[in-house]
This record gives C-alpha cells, structure tokens and sequence, in this order.
C-alpha cells in the first residue's frame, strides 16, 4: 500500500510542473494558475474545510461530470499516461503553496486520478489531514505467503525444501480439475493458497492502477527446490498464469503425470 501512496504523490509532486497534453486542453496547468496567485497561498480554515468534505464524499468510479458537480473545478490539471489501464489525467486542489519554486512535496493538495475514460480511479491527500486517501486497487501487489519465509529459512540453511506429501497431494489433485479460464478463487479453492505470486504490469505506470483492471498474475506452488535460484531448472513447481483474473496458462515444471495447459502468450 505504501508504494501505491508513494508512487501516486511522486506522480503529483511533478505535476507542479508538467505541462504535456492528456487532459482536457482547456483545464489550466500549474504554470497558468500560479501566475494569476500571490504567495504564500493558502485557503482560510472554513474554504479548507468545505473543499474538505466535498472531496472526502468522492467514491471509485464517479465520472468526471460527477466529480466536478460534487467538488467543483480543480485548481489545475497535469498529465499522467496514455498507457492502458493507467492513472491518464490527474486534478489538483491546492490547500497551500508557497511558491513555484518551493519543494513539491510540502506542498498542501489533494490529487484526483483519472482513467482515459474519465472515471475516478483515486483521491490522494498530500499534507492535507481532512481528507483520506481512496488509493487505486491494490490486486496487484506481490503476495507471499507464510509458506515462502519458512521455504526461503530451509534454502537459507543450505537444505532442499520439500512440500509437505499433503500439501503435495491436495496440489496435484488439484491440477487435474483445473480449466482454462478458471478464476483466481476457483484455482486456490482447489489447490491452495499459492507459495508466491508474481505480478507482471501491462505498460502501467509504476504501481498506479485502475480499479477492475486486474494485472496479470502468476501463481506459484512448489512442489520442491534445491536452492535460493528463482530460475533454477531442477525446481519443480506449477505455475499458474492469469489476466484480468482468468486462467490462460498453466506450466508444471519436472512434475511428473501433469501437463501443460494453454500458452505463454494469448
């Protein structure tokens, strides 16, 4: 969750200065809005209040039109990326600034992300305590699970890990019941939480990702390792491939009876 805060502000911290094209042209950029201000600026404490509960009431996938009836204009705009599934456009509502040329992170805001579809997708606050953050879906972070400290702790000691034989079994059993297209919750109901998950973007920017627009995911269920290599040939393991949470592409590797499904690439 950290990441996702952090990489949101970095983003909006440059926003202070951008001046590109993704947003409506119209909308005035950080150069234009400063120029008609006198610093310090800052909004009395009732102004700062009001702007407060108006962005605080925001939720997840309001339009544009909606945001802006229920918020009001922002005081500037700024860029983000015209990737699929990417933070496309962001808003800016300036609590207090003490000049263009102060540091962008001390800098009172708070930042509205938007898809290329105009729909919000998060309400970031930097330094402005009234308003919480609605950060954008967090389904593709990494994942490990107890398992993989207590498989890192054996390969640590120099010893090979081998899954319990239950753990084993249910695994196994498992794959034979797998299907294409299968969801993530289907595929854990019957083989298990996976060891580790690996998180692969689609051209996003840094962490920053739009709710109901899951990653693409690999699960990953090791049967038995012989050392610390993430790559090591002699691992046997099932690796479970998803995007937008459906299963595309399943690949044992030196598991004996288990075939692969699908392909590497839809």
């Amino acid at each position: 969750m950290a990441a996702l805060v952090a990489t949101v502000l970095l983003l909006a911290a440059g926003a202070w200065a951008q001046v590109v094209s993704g947003c409506n042209p119209e909308m005035p950029r950080y150069t234009e809005w400063s120029a008609s201000r006198h610093f310090p600026y800052q909004l009395d404490s009732v102004k700062q209040k009001e702007l407060g509960d108006r962005l605080s009431g925001l939720s997840l996938g309001s339009s544009i039109q909606q945001v802006k009836a229920a918020a009001g204009v922002p005081d500037f705009v700024s860029d983000g990326s015209l990737q699929p599934n990417a933070v496309a456009c962001m808003w800016l509502y300036v609590f207090e600034d003490q000049g263009p040329a102060s540091d962008p992170r001390k800098k009172h805001a708070v930042v509205l992300g938007f898809s290329q579809q105009g729909a919000l997708t998060a309400v970031e606050s930097q330094k402005v305590n009234n308003v919480k953050a609605k950060p954008v879906d967090t389904s593709c972070e990494p994942y490990a699970s107890p398992t993989a400290g207590a498989i890192a702790e054996i390969l640590g000691a120099g010893k090979a890990y081998v899954a319990p034989e239950q753990r084993q079994a249910k695994v196994r059993a498992g794959y034979s019941h797998l299907s294409l297209g299968m969801g993530v919750d289907e595929v854990e109901s019957l083989l298990g939480s996976p060891d580790s998950v690996n998180v692969t973007s689609h051209g996003h920017v840094g962490n920053v990702w739009i709710p109901g627009e899951p990653c693409k995911r690999q699960f990953i269920y090791i049967l038995r390792q012989n050392s610390s290599n993430p790559i090591d040939p002699e691992t046997a393991a099932i690796y479970l491939t998803f995007d937008r949470d459906k299963l595309f592409w399943a690949a044992p590797q030196n598991v004996e009876g288990l075939k692969t499904m699908g392909a590497p690439a839809q």
